[in-house]
């Protein structure tokens, strides 16, 4: 059993990090990567639903917030990967599940996978 990815960030050094950090935990799987948000909108409307998504904030065509609303009924969990502070992310966003900042660390990104899991009772299959 894996858990689905999807990242949405118009920095392809921050896709290339959390992209690499999910193939570092065997029980994720990366469904794709979006460097434009309207791209993103379209692909994961049409599909099935992912586990996590990683978004960044900052983009051009669409905030990631924006991008979160309607995305959040096809998402389990939503996480802002962004360089706001997250104070400022939840006075734009208070419905998000969790903030990774960058530069994310691979400790903090686990932690974080791990905490979602726990929190929400969910199987970890290595």
């Amino acid at each position: 059993m894996y858990y689905s990815c999807a990242i949405v960030d118009d920095e392809q050094h921050a896709i290339d990090v959390l992209h690499d950090y999910i193939e570092d935990i065997r029980f994720l799987k990366l469904f794709s990567t979006f460097n434009n948000p309207i791209d993103a909108l379209e692909t994961i409307s049409g599909g099935d639903r992912i586990d996590f998504l990683f978004l960044d904030i900052d983009m051009d065509g669409m905030k990631g917030t924006e991008l979160s609303q309607h995305l959040r009924a096809k998402a389990r969990f939503v996480i802002y990967a962004s360089s706001h502070l997250e104070n400022e992310v939840r006075e734009i966003d208070s419905h998000f599940e969790c903030y990774l900042g960058k530069p994310i660390s691979m400790k903090r990104f686990t932690g974080t996978i791990h905490k979602l899991m726990q929190l929400n009772n969910l199987p970890i299959n290595n």
